[in-house]
């Protein structure tokens, strides 16, 4: 083909053929016109007369135009936010709702282990196995353990309580207190002053060389103890409280004892106490500021004080020969009980 016949047929150099106008131009997609807002009426207008609608035929143009040459503008997506559920409801589906709550519900109902269920045959087949032996035997175990440990509690309880009705430990310290008195077997008298002079300078006597024997190591030429009077005088408000006098004397008839006035000594012989009444306090009870005590006077004869008798284990109680009251109070400096008075027993 020569250039000539190229020119005239509107080809392209290099190219036997010109197949630029082989297809058409499509033709350009007509926009949709603009949605137009009506005029805002103002008060004044709001009687006037309502404008006629647009031509129909308008309409019926914009509704045939085919759906396909509608341009669908998307929207920006809006940033998801956990912390607002509504920005999260957009997403989906006109009539759903983001209800995570209640698929994790869903999800915890799923995983929890299914709940078995024995029937009573299973039941009898456990316990025919030996299953249940052990379950049984651990709770008679725990019911004999605690059996025993009631048991363990009542008797303890027990014994606590009868020790307490029958604990005569503070009756028997009376006792101790009042047996060099007992042993003279003393006349009744209602003070210390008003009492015998002879029998509270013995008693007196009595009293320091039991507690106090071992102290004194000078003896006259008779191997008597000599003991100043001073001590006697001590023992004598020991035991008859701060309001005693004590007579110092020499004995009218012959006595374990004699005082030397010069020198203010006793000479005191040792003495045996077998012979004489031995206190068994069976009550006491409070009457003002003085405990009154009921005192047994046991007689050297009695089962519980002779070497033959068969009482040893010391249960057996005494059978007091007479009763006495005696009134014991307490020395404000010393406070210590002493023996006030002496009574008949009523």
């Amino acid at each position: 083909m020569s250039e000539n016949d190229t020119q005239n047929s509107g080809g392209i150099e290099g190219f036997s053929a010109d197949y630029r106008n082989a297809h058409p131009p499509k033709p350009k997609a007509e926009r949709p016109a603009p949605r137009q807002s009506a005029p805002k009426q103002s008060a004044s207008n709001k009687s006037a007369p309502k404008q006629p609608a647009r031509n129909s035929t308008a309409k019926n143009a914009s509704s045939a135009r085919p759906k396909a040459e509608k341009k669908r503008v998307s929207k920006p997506l809006p940033k998801a936010s956990m912390e607002n559920e509504n920005e999260l409801d957009d997403f989906l589906p006109e009539g759903e709702k983001n209800d995570v709550e209640s698929y994790l519900t869903k999800w915890d109902e799923e995983e929890k282990p299914p709940v078995s269920v024995h029937t009573d045959r299973q039941d009898r087949q456990l316990r025919r196995s030996g299953k249940y032996r052990y379950g049984l035997f651990t709770g008679f175990l725990v019911l004999l353990l605690a059996l025993v440990g009631v048991v363990f509690i009542a008797v303890t309880a027990g014994q606590r309580i009868h020790s307490a009705l029958t604990d005569d430990s503070k009756l028997r310290a009376y006792d101790q207190e009042i047996a060099v008195v007992v042993a003279q077997d003393p006349e009744p008298f209602e003070s210390p002053d008003k009492a015998d002079e002879e029998f509270v300078l013995n008693a007196s006597i009595w009293k320091l060389m039991i507690e106090h024997s071992s102290d004194y190591t000078t003896y006259d030429d008779i191997g008597r103890t000599v003991v100043p009077l001073g001590d006697v005088a001590e023992a004598c408000e020991e035991l008859f409280g701060p309001d005693c006098t004590l007579h110092p004397q020499s004995p009218k008839t012959e006595s374990f004892y004699t005082y030397d006035s010069e020198k203010a000594q006793f000479h005191i012989a040792l003495y045996s106490q077998e012979g004489v009444y031995t206190p068994y306090t069976v009550s006491a009870k409070k009457e003002g500021d003085s405990v009154v005590l009921r005192v047994g006077y046991v007689p050297p004869t009695d089962a519980t004080r002779t070497a033959s008798s068969s009482v040893s284990s010391g249960t057996e109680k005494p059978t007091p020969a007479k009763y006495m009251d005696y009134v014991i109070k307490t020395n404000e400096k010393t406070r210590k009980d002493y023996i006030y008075a002496v009574r008949k027993a009523s």
